[in-house]
């Protein structure tokens, strides 16, 4: 089968690798479609050392078929999503080992590349789980690629007041407008903190959502929030340094009280929030359609990426999708 490797900082290759043979508990997954996030691209850029990478790369955001499970839990070509598979490998190849209990089942004849959004919309939810009421709350985003965009969708599904967008791309704030923002802020050109001092009269924001992963995009978190405001930390802080430290302004955070709400991608057990994803996607409370802007043949996982990282202009991507 092929797989897809990184051998060296921005330059992936297509190898032939063995198909895996599932023992008893496991199962083996033919590949449909995988999407490129933005944990993919610390490696990508060479944050990480060592080349090459293991087959399959960081790949994580995938569905497939069912091609052959032991245990008969589930029953050939039926589509799943994956979040527990074969991590010494990740889902950039046509089939991927996983286990019994890691996936959730999808509609058969859905687009694929919509439902293969509840595993992002899954891990933006859950945030919410550990924040109180958002009714007629005032939100900002910062930074507005494909988690921000759907923050900016759940925030409005939520009920708050004023969503405000900031990102110096104008196609992603157009898309936040779409997506349900009430203001957005080009922060080239203007300060977003007189912005939203104006929009919310001084008030601030009651939280605030940082999904760069940036030492100055989580800085102007801090200074957007109100007194005792919440800030949600889901941008990945290691796209500079592989440790991922990154400079706080404690003692800004411990005057205003600022109740910091971190999050990762996938908790113990983050079935619960991609069902809840799944269900929103399958009610039509979220189009995540918008945010699909290219897919790509998996042999084109070069070109897929250069897009996703470098953002031309010309192309305007937000979501980019590989085709197995």
């Amino acid at each position: 089968m092929r797989a897809a490797r990184l051998r060296d900082v921005r330059s992936w290759e297509i190898v032939d690798v063995e198909e895996p043979a599932p023992q008893q508990g496991q199962m083996l997954v033919r590949l449909e479609q995988v999407a490129i996030c933005g944990s993919d691209v610390p490696e990508y850029l060479g944050v990480h050392a060592g080349f090459p990478k293991s087959t399959g790369g960081t790949g994580h955001e995938g569905i497939g078929r069912v091609v052959c499970c032991p245990s008969d839990t589930y029953a050939e070509d039926e589509r799943v999503l994956l979040w527990g598979f074969d991590r010494d490998h990740g889902l950039f190849q046509d089939s991927v080992l996983t286990f019994d209990e890691g996936l959730l089942r999808l509609p058969t004849q859905a687009t694929p590349e919509r439902v293969l959004m509840s595993q992002l919309l899954g891990t933006v939810i859950r945030p919410f789980r550990k924040i109180g009421n958002i009714i007629n709350q005032r939100a900002v985003v910062i930074g507005l690629g494909p988690t921000g965009q759907l923050f900016t969708a759940v925030l409005r599904n939520l009920g708050a007041r004023d969503i405000i967008g900031v990102d110096p791309l104008d196609w992603r704030r157009e898309m936040a407008l779409q997506m349900g923002a009430t203001e957005v802020i080009d922060p080239g050109a203007v300060d977003p903190i007189q912005v939203v001092e104006q929009i919310t009269e001084g008030a601030l924001a009651d939280l605030v959502v940082e999904a760069v992963g940036d030492g100055k995009t989580y800085a102007t978190a801090m200074t957007l929030s109100r007194r005792g405001g919440a800030v949600i930390g889901f941008g990945v802080p290691d796209k500079e340094v592989a440790d991922g430290v990154v400079d706080l302004p404690l003692l800004t955070m411990q005057r205003k009280e600022i109740n910091l709400v971190m999050t990762v991608n996938a908790g113990a057990n983050p079935y619960d929030d991609y069902a809840t994803a799944l269900d929103w996607i399958e009610q039509g409370r979220i189009d995540v359609m918008p945010l699909i802007t290219h897919i790509l043949p998996s042999e084109q996982i070069q070109h897929a990426f250069e897009l996703f990282v470098d953002r031309p202009p010309a192309e305007r991507p937000i979501k980019v999708v590989l085709q197995y």
